[in-house]
C-alpha cells in the first residue's frame, strides 16, 4: 500500500554499503562479469566505469570503489519496483576491482572525450569513442 503521508513513507538512501550482498541467484552471472576484463575506468574524479557489455555498455558511478549507480535498464528496474538489490554490473565491479580485472585509462583521455563517451552511452548504450580510444592505446 502506497501512503502520501511522511511517517508511512520509507526512505531508501543508496551509499557505499547498499550493495554487499550478492543476491544468491545472481552469484554465478556477477562472477563471470566480474572476471571478464571488460571494466573501464574513465574517470577518478568523479568515479566513472564503463562496463561493455555484450547487449552494450554500461555507466557506473561508484565512490570509493563503492558502485552506487548503473545505467543499465535492470538497475532503473529494480530502483523503479523500489527493491534497490542493484544488479549485475553493480555486484560485478566489486570482483573487477578486488582481482584488478579492469583497465584504468582515467588520466589518457581530455575532458572532451570523457564527455563524449558518457553522452554516447546515456544516448544509445554504445561508445564507439571509447572504443576508438582503447584501439589508439593498444597501438601505442
Amino acid at each position: 500500500m502506497l501512503s502520501n503521508s511522511k511517517e508511512n513513507q520509507t526512505i531508501y538512501e543508496i551509499n557505499e554499503s547498499s550493495f554487499m550482498e550478492v543476491p544468491s541467484r545472481w552469484a554465478r552471472k556477477v562472477n563471470e562479469i566480474g572476471l571478464s576484463n571488460r571494466f573501464i575506468l574513465i574517470s577518478k574524479y568523479p568515479e566513472l566505469w564503463v562496463y561493455i557489455g555484450e547487449h552494450g555498455d554500461h555507466l557506473i558511478l561508484s565512490s570509493n570503489g563503492s558502485p552506487l549507480y548503473c545505467s543499465c535498464k535492470g538497475f532503473r528496474m529494480q530502483i523503479e519496483k523500489r527493491t534497490y538489490k542493484g544488479c549485475s554490473h553493480i555486484y560485478a565491479l566489486k570482483i573487477a576491482i578486488k582481482f584488478s580485472r579492469y583497465r584504468d585509462i582515467s588520466n589518457k583521455i581530455s575532458l572532451s572525450d570523457l564527455n563524449k563517451i558518457i553522452e554516447e552511452i546515456m544516448e544509445v548504450d554504445y561508445s564507439s569513442h571509447l572504443r576508438e580510444i582503447l584501439v589508439k592505446q593498444d597501438v601505442s
